[in-house]
Formats: structure tokens, C-alpha cells, sequence
């Protein structure tokens, strides 16, 4: 990662403003390995796409094996009846970048909503 800034900088207010911002414009959510920031973006997205807020793939990077315990917890998490097993078809994870675009270009939108579509609106930020 070279660390120049890739794409528009925006300053938001807090991360609720934040998140709703990429909820709107993203194409797809792609968690890297990180600390618990990255993990509880990458859980929401994983909720919101549940609740039907967005129908955008949600990809892992699975660099080195490091998101092999998580992933772990969800098929535990199916196996003990928490996570519905179509639930668990919203995570894309594959350990390289090559791998992960190509299963997220093949990505089925999750249709078995907890909530429906309509009961959950993110409203336009207007700035």
C-alpha cells in the first residue's frame, strides 16, 4: 500500500454519517485485514445487507489466512441455528485480490431479508 489517498477524501460528521455515505455510493464493501474499526464496518455491512438496507456484495480479503477464525464463528454460528445458512452466502471471502473480484462479478443479491426493504431507508445526506 503505497499510502497516497485513492478517490475523494470526505469529512463526515461521525462514522453513522460515514457509513451511510458508503452504504449509498459503494459498489461492493471489501473488508482488509484490520482491528476491531474494520471488523465493525465489515459486521454492519453483514447486517444491513440482512436487513435489506443495501443488496451490494461483501467481499473479505483473506490475506494469510487472517479472517480464518471469523469465518469460522459464522459457520459455527450457522451450524448452531444463529445465522440462517443463506445468511452466511453474504460473505465473499477469497485470500487474494484476483480471486475476490471474480466472485464478487458473480454476486447474487441476498433476497431472504429479516425486515422488509421498505422499513429501513437510509436518508440522502445533504451537504
Amino acid at each position: 500500500i503505497s499510502g497516497e489517498t485513492v478517490g475523494e477524501v470526505r469529512i463526515v460528521a461521525d462514522m453513522h454519517e460515514r457509513k451511510a455515505i458508503m452504504a449509498q455510493e459503494a459498489e461492493a464493501f471489501i473488508a482488509l485485514p484490520g482491528g476491531f474499526g474494520t471488523m465493525e464496518e465489515l459486521l454492519e455491512m453483514i447486517t444491513w445487507s440482512q436487513l435489506g438496507i443495501h443488496k451490494k456484495p461483501v467481499g473479505i480479503l483473506n490475506v494469510d489466512g487472517y479472517y480464518n477464525s471469523l469465518l469460522q464463528l459464522f459457520d459455527i454460528g450457522v451450524k448452531e441455528g444463529f445465522i440462517r445458512p443463506s445468511a452466511r452466502q453474504i460473505i465473499i471471502s477469497a485470500p487474494n485480490t484476483r480471486e475476490l473480484l471474480a466472485e464478487l462479478e458473480q454476486f447474487t443479491p441476498f433476497n431472504e431479508h429479516v425486515a422488509p426493504q421498505e422499513s429501513w431507508q437510509i436518508q440522502q445526506n445533504h451537504h
